[in-house]
């Protein structure tokens, strides 16, 4: 058996969830050196997104293989860490939070221009906040999604969300994020910043999250879960994504709507980063996802969702769906959230969570 052959066999166990026997088989990472990877993705059309522009272009440029390997941020992170000197994945996607995450852990490494040309396009915002160790890639807006149906007249900001739930003008038909999401994390942050807390402070929120609880059905984990109960009617509000919700509308329920509140959504990317001791192959492959080109292709199998590289072109459906202000690169609409920040004190807003919530 070929060392490649015997790569792949250990991955394919270890994405089919055979951790145990998978890390007992002989690895020999020489093999991925030689230009053959593995790569992270989300399931679905993620995998399709990738296969239409950046893996193609990877293999066109180096003449090797992509593995694409399937799970979740925390999946990816767990399997890095389990073989940390000879890594089961080379390049990795994972959220914002996951980015200071993984340097903490010391999983990623920096990014270094020079193997990156293609990083010189993304914009500004998707490379500073990250400190060099990764750059975002795509993303969407957290906001409220509604049954246009059942509510004429959506909340205008997020704070007038949180006191019409608490209120029980919605009665027991609301979903919220929880805090172990990203998109929870990103929301709590910013409803907390407009009550008047701070990072090391996040009582505000908390407060007015205890004061919604009796009328919220749940604190949703997983992003498919408000799709879900929006469609068979279960909740009439939700706060949740656009492109999700953009895939609600496509699937026949124009009466599901987004509403993007006042100040803005949360700035919340998907990024790529380089594992540590992972192949060099790892740098081509970001390169490739950095290139306006194979982001436009990925782009077309999720109409509205924003790119990073200034020099995307987006697909017809996908500009009829995009915020106008990530059309014109401002993305004025859009919140930095102070990530690296909140990855410290993290353990600190789920203990007080966890007390005060207790979901």
């Amino acid at each position: 058996m070929t060392t490649a052959t015997t790569r792949r066999t250990f991955l394919r166990a270890l994405a089919a969830g055979s951790a145990g026997a998978a890390l007992a088989a002989p690895l020999d990472h020489a093999g991925a050196a030689a230009g053959d990877i593995v790569a992270s993705s989300f399931a679905g059309v993620w995998v399709d997104g990738l296969k239409a522009g950046v893996v193609p272009c990877y293999k066109a440029k180096t003449g090797k293989d992509v593995e694409l390997v399937v799970g979740t941020p925390s999946d990816f992170s767990q399997k890095v860490m389990a073989t940390r000197d000879r890594p089961a994945i080379d390049a990795m996607i994972g959220t914002d939070a996951d980015v200071f995450q993984n340097a903490q852990l010391g999983i990623i490494e920096k990014l270094q221009p020079a193997k990156l040309p293609n990083l010189e396009g993304i914009l500004p915002i998707f490379k500073e906040p990250y400190e060099g160790w990764a750059f975002g890639f795509d993303g969407g807006r957290d906001g409220i999604t509604i049954n246009a149906n059942k509510i004429k007249t959506p909340p205008k900001s997020w704070v007038e969300f949180t006191e019409r739930v608490m209120k029980g003008e919605f009665g027991r038909a609301v979903l919220y994020p929880h805090l172990t999401s990203t998109d929870g994390l990103a929301i709590t942050w910013l409803i907390n910043r407009e009550l008047g807390g701070n990072l090391t402070n996040p009582a505000p929120a908390i407060k007015r999250l205890r004061e919604m609880k009796p009328y919220i059905t749940k604190f949703w984990t997983s992003n498919a879960e408000p799709g879900t109960a929006l469609t068979r009617g279960e909740v009439d509000i939700a706060a949740w994504t656009d492109g999700r919700t953009n895939g609600v509308q496509a699937a026949g329920n124009p009466h599901i709507q987004f509403v993007l509140p006042a100040p803005g959504s949360p700035m919340l990317t998907i990024c790529f980063m380089k594992v540590k001791n992972g192949s060099e192959g790892g740098w081509e492959y970001l390169n490739c996802a950095a290139d306006a080109k194979n982001q436009g292709l990925w782009n077309q199998y999720f109409p509205g969702y924003y790119m990073t590289n200034r020099e995307v072109s987006y697909p017809a459906a996908s500009r009829d769906k995009q915020d106008p202000t990530s059309l014109d690169r401002s993305f004025k609409n859009w919140i930095q959230v102070p990530w690296k920040e909140l990855a410290r004190v993290r353990s600190q807003w789920m203990e007080a969570w966890t007390k005060e919530i207790g979901a």
